[in-house]
C-alpha cells in the first residue's frame, strides 16, 4: 500500500477543483481510500487529497489488467443495488463539489453491497470506510441497503400478524 498527496486548486471560472493531475494519477491504480481536506490560501480554495493505493492495475500472476476488479465481488443480482449506490454517490459528490471516489470508490461500494451491513459498526468494517465516512454517510448508506417491503395497493387484502385478512 502506498500514499499520495495531491493538492487541487479551485478554478473560479469553471467553479470546480482542477482535478486533471489527480485523474491522471489514479487511472492505473487501485484506490483503497481517499480523504480530502479543504483549506483557503489568500482567499483561494484548495482541496488536499490523501490517497492510499496499490500501484498499477495488473494481476501479478498473469500480467493482465485488473481494471474493474471490484466486479468480481458482486453477483448479477447485486448489480442493481450497486448501481443505486453509485447513483447516490454521484449525487452526493455533486452536492459536495468533490469527485465521487472521495466519498467511496467502486471497490468499497461493491464490498458494501456484498456484505450488506445492517449497522454503522458493520459499515465501518469495510476497508477504507472510517469513522468520518460512517458519521457523514452511514445512515444514508444503511437506508439504501434496507430491502423495500412491498406495499399493498389500495383495496388489496393483506394478512395481519394473526393471519386475518384486512383491506388497505
Amino acid at each position: 500500500m502506498r500514499i499520495r498527496i495531491v493538492t487541487l486548486k479551485f478554478n473560479s471560472v469553471t467553479e470546480q477543483f482542477d482535478e486533471d493531475e489527480l485523474q491522471e494519477f489514479i487511472k492505473d491504480k487501485e484506490i483503497l481510500s481517499a480523504r480530502e481536506y479543504f483549506f483557503l490560501k489568500h482567499e483561494t480554495p484548495y482541496l488536499v487529497v490523501f490517497i492510499t493505493y496499490l500501484p498499477g492495475d495488473r494481476d501479478l500472476a498473469s500480467g493482465k489488467k485488473q481494471k474493474d476488479s471490484w466486479k468480481n465481488l458482486l453477483s448479477d443480482d447485486q448489480l442493481p443495488l450497486f448501481d443505486a449506490l453509485r447513483d447516490w454517490r454521484a449525487e452526493r459528490a455533486k452536492q459536495e463539489g468533490v469527485p465521487p471516489y472521495i466519498i467511496c470508490n467502486n471497490r468499497q461500494l461493491a464490498q458494501i453491497v456484498a456484505n450488506r451491513p445492517k449497522t454503522l459498526a458493520g459499515l465501518a468494517k469495510v476497508h477504507g470506510i472510517g469513522k468520518v465516512k460512517v458519521e457523514k454517510y452511514g445512515k444514508e448508506l444503511l437506508a439504501l441497503l434496507k430491502p423495500e417491503t412491498p406495499k399493498a395497493e389500495p383495496g388489496e387484502q393483506q394478512k395481519t400478524l394473526f393471519g386475518e385478512e384486512r383491506s388497505s
